[in-house]
């Protein structure tokens, strides 16, 4: 059988560390175009030849494919992140709150602050969480997931 809730739990401790590699991809997508810019403006034309290697070229291939890569690293974590986000605003408020409590931002003592926000037993903020990752794995993965 397969553990989606396990999976889910590791999904939602990752998600604001990949909110932050979001910003941080742009950040050197930016710097990575300047680079790319700069050595586009070379005159390959006045290097002298020799040896056949070229290292301005080499530098521009390089600067390409880690654009490339790192554009697509972009693409995917940004899709990942807007998933997770898409799903957890699919939940009901009380179980939504629950998970970036516990999960999310990890809070210490998240499970005592849930029980005051939220009026419940201790017992009753596990079972809780227990629904929420139910829910948020149906939603996620379909009908295949035992409630």
């Amino acid at each position: 059988m397969i553990n989606y809730k396990s999976w889910l739990i590791d999904d939602l401790r990752a998600l604001e560390r990949l909110r932050f590699s979001v910003g941080q991809m742009e950040s050197e997508l930016l710097t990575l175009e300047a680079e790319y810019a700069a050595i586009q403006a070379t005159d390959f034309d006045r290097i002298p030849g020799g040896t056949g290697e070229n290292t301005q070229e080499d530098r521009l291939l390089t600067a390409i494919a880690r654009r490339d890569a790192l554009q697509a690293n972009l693409k995917a974590t940004r899709l990942r992140v807007e998933d997770l986000d898409r799903l957890l605003a699919a939940l009901p408020d009380d179980e939504r709150r629950t998970l970036e409590l516990m999960f999310i931002s990890r809070e210490k003592y998240a499970a005592g602050r849930l029980c005051e926000e939220l009026s419940l037993e201790m017992a009753s903020v596990y079972r809780l969480k227990d629904r929420a990752l139910r829910h948020l794995a149906q939603l996620r993965h379909g009908a295949g997931v035992s409630p």
